[in-house]
């Protein structure tokens, strides 16, 4: 990442930082959350979403196995009549901090599901075909195998999810024990790679990474209290409903056709950027976004040349307004070169560009985030707040962008922590194994 590789050995605090530390160039440690006096706020002022999201899956969901009943199921499990001696489920000791995923092994995350009576008996089914003797408890856990497997002795959930672009799919996401759901809600909401996506984004980020019995209603109660969201995140500076679709009927694939738009003058960095420069493409909803010092043609042409062609390929057409940077001879000259036809929007009418808009407003909202009190280092976080977004459900996907372009999801910190650690990796093995990704940068 861009901030990452920005660092020096000189740079480098010794001992080594953590991958928090890493990942995030604000401090790793969690703030003391405050409830946020906001409530029940329309999330399209937190994240542009119409609706809030509703406990009922909606019905292209209704092959989930995800179901609310199983939620139930599981938590009278944890109460009900067992013949397996129930072990205490309170919090046992953790790595010194919740959020540093990286000292976590998965030696470690197996002993902590075994801690859960209900995971300790499934296992044993799933593993063994041992049945608790319990009629009771027998009747619902065979229920519940169906919709689990065991890999590499964790626990996982089949989880199904739906396309529009993409075909549906079923992934695994492991069952996560109480002492780690704290872990899970802040890298899906409140980690600089996730940049305090709204409620539903949320709740889809966490549904396609972990389970756990009620989870629906812990993400919701946690991103309602998170106090950045309900401090930071404005109203839409449009009135609703003026936006217009684009006819995409006609759209061929991957880049057939892109907007372009600018963003500022925002407050200028340390690096003198005062401008965004955004590219969205309509069909995979994949954004670009490159922090400039100016707008003219040669900026616009750069940045279109080096980081949309360059890494996508040349769009068979463009949208945009009518500025000079985008209607000069340069510009023309560049658009004919390449074969592009060129659109435009109506004058003083964003509307027409509602697809940009939105993502703009939602881009700034999650820079908001993030940049310090001047506001001078927004584009320090630009790239990772724009892998959150592209990582991120889509409502006119049904998927997140990345997963429309590359086909296959983003392996994220929060799954390399749960799935990626072999049993003989150990907390300090990884801890040199950070030395030494640190000591090659």
């Amino acid at each position: 990442m861009d901030g990452v590789n920005a660092l020096t050995m000189a740079d480098l605090p010794n001992p080594a930082p953590t991958m928090t530390d890493l990942l995030n160039p604000e401090p790793s440690s969690v703030e003391p959350e405050v409830p946020s006096s906001v409530g029940e706020r329309d999330r399209a002022a937190r994240d542009g979403e119409d609706n809030e999201y509703k406990e009922s899956e909606p019905p292209e969901h209704s092959g989930d196995f995800d179901f609310n009943d199983d939620e139930e199921l599981e938590l009278e499990l944890e109460n009900g009549p067992s013949d397996v001696e129930v072990v205490d489920a309170s919090p046992q000791p953790t790595p010194p901090s919740l959020v540093d995923l990286f000292g976590l092994d998965s030696e470690q995350f197996m002993e902590e599901q075994q801690k859960v009576s209900w995971i300790k008996v499934l296992l044993a089914l799933l593993e063994d075909g041992a049945l608790p003797l319990d009629p009771f408890l027998k009747g619902r856990i065979v229920g519940l195998a169906p919709k689990h497997l065991v890999v590499n002795g964790l626990l996982m959930r089949y989880v199904h999810v739906p396309a529009n672009v993409g075909p549906a799919r079923t992934v695994t996401v492991p069952v996560v024990p109480v002492p780690y759901v704290e872990t899970v809600l802040h890298f899906c909401h409140r980690d600089l790679l996730s940049s305090h996506l709204g409620l539903t984004k949320t709740i889809e980020k966490v549904r396609r990474h972990a389970y756990w019995p009620g989870w629906r209603k812990d993400v919701a109660e946690f991103v309602r209290e998170c106090a950045k969201c309900g401090g930071g995140k404005g109203p839409r500076p449009w009135t609703s409903g003026r936006m217009q679709r684009m006819p995409v009927a006609d759209l061929t694939g991957p880049f057939s056709l892109l907007a372009v738009d600018a963003v500022g003058p925002l407050p200028e960095t340390e690096r003198g950027n005062k401008y965004i420069l955004v590219f969205v493409d309509y069909f995979t909803r994949w954004a670009e976004a490159f922090a400039v010092a100016a707008l003219d043609s040669i900026t616009f042409v750069d940045a279109m040349v080096n980081g949309v062609v360059a890494r996508h390929g040349v769009p068979s057409r463009l949208l945009s307004d009518n500025g000079r940077n985008f209607t000069s001879e340069v510009a023309k000259a560049f658009y004919q070169t390449l074969g592009i036809r060129k659109l435009f929007g109506a004058a003083y009418h964003p509307q027409t560009q509602g697809l940009v808009e939105r993502f703009n407003g939602s881009l700034i909202g999650m820079q908001r985030m993030h940049v310090d009190e001047a506001q001078t280092d927004w584009d320090v976080y630009l790239p990772r707040v724009l892998f959150a977004y592209r990582s991120a459900f889509h409502e006119a996907l049904d998927d997140s962008p990345f997963f429309s372009l590359y086909g296959r999801d983003p392996v994220l910190p929060l799954d390399v922590a749960f799935l990626k650690l072999g049993k003989k990796w150990k907390s300090n093995e990884v801890a040199q194994c950070r030395r030494e990704l640190y000591e090659g940068l």
